[in-house]
């Protein structure tokens, strides 16, 4: 990789260092790092943003292990509408799901009822 979160990492220091420090220090006191991983954390978000979210919402989703549907329910701050929410979309695209595999399935048994294999013969 010729570009990584150690380059993007120097390229912020020289383009803000004030803000740079404020950042590092400010990751330090609130995930108690070390000034290290705390400038690995942040060369990696300057990097790649939303991979970098995802990727800790993965993490913070496995720290409190729940499940993800779980977790966003107890993220809620209306928890019995948002598993409502959940279930219904979950239901709706459960059904969607079997209709399309519905659909192709009678498609190729009446593409075969149309058009039956035969096959080559030996002596032609």
């Amino acid at each position: 990789m010729i570009f990584g979160p150690k380059q993007a990492l120097a390229m912020e220091k020289k383009k803000n260092p004030q803000q740079f420090e404020r950042t590092i220090i400010n990751l330090m006191k609130t995930k108690k790092l070390t000034r290290e991983q705390a400038e690995d954390r942040y060369g990696a978000f300057l990097l790649d943003p939303e991979g970098f979210a995802l990727r800790a919402a993965e993490e913070d989703r496995r720290a409190s292990g729940l499940d993800w549907k779980e977790a966003a329910i107890a993220r809620s701050s209306d928890p019995d509408a948002t598993r409502k929410r959940i279930d219904e979309f979950q239901k709706k695209n459960s059904i969607k799901g079997t209709a399309i595999i519905i659909v192709f399935f009678t498609a190729v048994v009446v593409y075969n009822s149309l058009n039956p294999y035969v096959p080559p013969s030996a002596g032609l």
